[in-house]
């Protein structure tokens, strides 16, 4: 049956809780006030509303979904869910839900929805805190753990885990939720960390900690490993008030501050057990209204920094001040000035000498706070960093070193990124290129700009440069020789040597270094040229003609569609012309001839003297017809351009043979043979003719 109406009216309109009803369209059909007011709205603005309207909207197909299972299904919910305030705001509540009978025969949803926005705001307060203070011991030096009273360890910070890792079985027994008591007791009982005779006198003073008899506790130990001697100071502390009762338990190395590092002052607070633990001292400097100054509170680390208690150097600010260097002090006094004026944080490296002598350097670092009085309280750290700024000029010289070596040195060198873009680049490095520093940074190995070349005058790709190798393969790359375009130059030939930067594992950059030698390239060229040139007529000779064959052979195997063809070529009756005008004669004539093959063929085209009144010819690109055809000319522009020598005109005709190359040949030479089987077959039909060699099958 259904529920009576105007009660339900009555219990809605009195209730404190905010209540509604949704019939089965999701449609609000009583809104009681206290509904109205949590989301800030009037009941009647809400009645005849889709109740998803107080839901974000990304949330309101899925929140109608549900309220059509629920009635479906029936039962009772209760959750949490965020909506939204009239103001736009969205806050938390907790939604109870009933099913109720409707009036119209389907059912429909009694809603009690309560504000829990401030219980979740303390919730993530309280998860804050937590989070802050786990921050805080994680980023202490010194390896802490929290105990309950129980003595089970309920918090370790980092370097507490840390420790217990590097110390086989340590682990095991300390980690959270182990008992602390029952890892020391296993000292006790050996092998252990800790020396068994420090092991017992630590747990039983532990133990009244823990049982309320004495709130704290120092002991200095050995923690000897197998590599080196270590002492350390366990620090414990019960923290006072704190409900379940806990404790503090620290371990510091005080290998190296052993005989200098005063006993810490038990402490009721954890704060400032913490803080001294702190590398350096901790100060507080007031900064009166009437501009006065005075330190009212050091940490106990000012007495291995300044060799001053904290009893002598708090109050007059003097007293710390004169151990500031006489040329330092300037500069300090002016960066609190500007820090003041400014109400910013102080920080300012300056240098001391304490009262044995020693020279130290000393970070400080405050920040400001107003006081209720009118004065600024400035809460700070000094800090040591004498060891830092020895680093740094050490760093420095060794830079400045490499900084001269690298502009000073003749070979040129470049340092390229991981992407193999040029970053920095020597004076040398520079003149060789002909390019500044500016136009090369971002310039990479493979830009095209480079005009790359091999030795044989072949492109070289950029990603075969040897600081792209090196980048690839991480592996050093070392006497690659290439050419590339320099301005107002043409092309410098380079050695280069490419050396991988490997950090981590992975190649971050690499640095080339190259040297200059064109010259030396020119000169190996010059001296091949002549090796390999034909002396009296300035044409190839066989040495050359046959390295240019083996070439060719070489690009029609590696291009099946490339063309080429060879030509043989020999003089009709040379012999008769040496006896009939002397040798002379005959050199003139050999010269006359490799002077009009030159004029009539390509660049590209080689022309040799192959024998002693034998040429070759070698055409890349050219067919057997073309070649044919250019053997015609030579010969019938030979016949009809007689040689005048000593005013006389000497006819001379040719001979020719000629045959395609075949990347089918079984060496380079075969074409060759070819064309000298053509030539005997044209000389044998009757000289002064161009014969074809059959084509290679």
């Amino acid at each position: 049956m259904a529920i009576d109406q105007s009660l339900l009216q009555r219990i809605l309109q009195e209730s404190p809780i905010g209540m509604a009803v949704i019939d089965a369209d999701g449609i609000y059909r009583i809104v009681n006030p206290a509904y109205g007011a949590l989301y800030g709205h009037a009941p009647t603005e809400l009645v005849g509303r889709s109740f998803t309207s107080v839901f974000p909207e990304e949330q309101r197909a899925r929140v109608l979904a549900m309220h059509q299972a629920f009635l479906n299904e029936g039962g009772a919910f209760r959750g949490e869910t965020d909506v939204l305030h009239r103001d736009g705001r969205v806050f938390s509540v907790l939604a109870e839900s009933v099913r109720v009978p409707g009036s119209d025969g389907r059912g429909e949803r009694l809603v009690y929805v309560v504000d829990i926005s401030q219980r979740k705001r303390i919730e993530q307060a309280l998860q804050s805190s937590q989070q802050f203070l786990q921050s805080v011991l994680d980023g202490l030096t010194a390896h802490v753990c929290v105990l309950d009273e129980a003595g089970v360890i309920v918090a370790v910070n980092r370097a507490w885990r840390a420790f217990a890792e590097a110390n086989a079985g340590l682990a095991e027994r300390v980690h959270e939720g182990a008992n602390y008591l029952t890892a020391c007791a296993h000292d006790l009982r050996g092998p252990a960390v800790v020396d068994s005779a420090e092991a017992g006198p630590f747990l039983q003073q532990l133990r009244q900690v823990l049982g309320g008899q004495r709130l704290g506790f120092q002991l200095e130990y050995p923690c000897h490993s197998a590599t080196e001697q270590r002492w350390f100071l366990a620090r414990v502390s019960r923290i006072e008030g704190s409900q379940p009762p806990r404790i503090v338990v620290a371990h510091d190395n005080v290998t190296a501050l052993k005989q200098a590092q005063e006993t810490l002052r038990d402490s009721e607070a954890l704060l400032l057990d913490l803080a001294a633990s702190i590398p350096g001292a901790m100060f507080r400097l007031v900064h009166s209204a009437d501009r006065r100054w005075r330190f009212v509170y050091f940490s106990p680390g000012l007495e291995s920094l300044f060799e001053l208690t904290p009893a002598q150097a708090c109050g007059d600010i003097h007293t710390l001040a004169r151990h500031i260097l006489p040329e330092d002090r300037p500069a300090h006094d002016q960066s609190i000035r500007e820090a003041v004026a400014a109400g910013r944080v102080w920080e300012y490296e300056y240098r001391i000498r304490t009262a044995s002598g020693q020279l130290k350097w000393v970070q400080a670092k405050a920040s400001p706070k107003p006081g209720a009085d009118g004065s600024t309280v400035w809460t700070g750290v000094l800090t040591d960093v004498s060891q830092r700024k020895h680093m740094e000029a050490v760093l420095k010289a060794s830079e400045e070193k490499y900084r001269t070596l690298f502009e000073t040195v003749p070979q040129g060198v470049v340092y390229q990124d991981a992407n193999g873009r040029i970053t920095s680049a020597n004076t040398a490095a520079q003149r060789i290129l002909g390019l500044t520093l500016e136009q090369m940074q971002g310039l990479g190995s493979i830009d095209p700009r480079w005009h790359a070349l091999h030795e044989d005058g072949s492109p070289f790709p950029g990603d075969q440069h040897p600081a792209m190798v090196a980048l690839r393969t991480g592996q050093p790359v070392s006497n690659v020789v290439m050419g590339v375009s320099v301005p107002d130059r043409g092309h410098a030939w380079l050695l280069v040597n490419a050396t991988p930067l490997v950090r981590q594992g992975v190649v971050q950059e690499v640095y080339a270094s190259f040297e200059d030698i064109t010259e030396r390239v020119l000169m190996s060229r010059e001296l091949h040229l002549q090796a390999s040139t034909d002396y009296l007529t300035g044409v190839a000779n066989r040495r050359g003609l046959m390295e240019r064959l083996q070439l060719e052979f070489k690009r029609l195997q590696q291009q099946p569609n490339r063309r080429c063809a060879v030509l043989a070529a020999d003089l009709d009756h040379f012999k008769r012309i040496n006896d009939q005008w002397g040798h002379a004669a005959g050199d003139a004539v050999l010269q006359h001839v490799a002077r009009l093959m030159r004029q009539l063929t390509r660049q590209r085209d080689l022309v040799a003297r192959s024998g002693g009144e034998e040429f070759t010819l070698l055409l890349p690109e050219v067919d057997a017809d073309e070649a044919l055809a250019l053997a015609e000319r030579l010969r019938q522009h030979l016949q009809a351009t007689p040689l005048l020598h000593q005013g006389q005109l000497l006819p001379v005709t040719l001979s020719l043979g000629v045959s395609p190359m075949s990347a089918a040949d079984a060496a380079a030479e075969v074409a060759l043979l070819r064309a000298d089987q053509a030539l005997y077959q044209a000389k044998a039909a009757g000289r002064n003719q161009v014969n074809l060699a059959p084509a290679p099958r």
